[in-house]
């Protein structure tokens, strides 16, 4: 009965430390339309620059830990896998439409 009791802890305490244990993932957005007709070829260079940074960001959070850990155990690592998926979307989304303000502006490759 006492085995019956500490597997219930173990699968409650696996399932509560899942649920607060996904990870948070840096998200980006897609350049609007008035922020590419106000950017410069440099700002947009920037914009690049900084979008890679946070893809690398993305890169080192999704490296394993504690919560990588919790979150398999409590969801078997579903919603961390769903958290990178979004933020990986987010962030080729923000590089296409800066790729797309440079052409349109005719920057030249940096």
């Amino acid at each position: 009965m006492r085995a019956g009791i500490f597997v219930t802890a173990v699968v409650m305490a696996a399932l509560s430390l899942g649920a607060c244990a996904t990870k948070r993932y840096p998200m980006a957005t897609a350049l609007g339309p008035a922020e590419q007709g106000a950017m410069s070829c440099e700002d947009l260079d920037l914009e690049l620059a900084r979008a890679e940074m946070l893809r690398a960001r993305i890169a080192d959070t999704a490296e394993t830990d504690w919560r990588s850990v919790a979150g398999f155990l409590g969801d078997a690592g579903v919603g961390n896998a769903l958290a990178k998926r979004d933020a990986e979307t987010a962030i080729k989304a923000r590089v296409a439409s800066i790729r797309a303000a440079q052409a349109a502006k005719s920057c030249q490759a940096s």
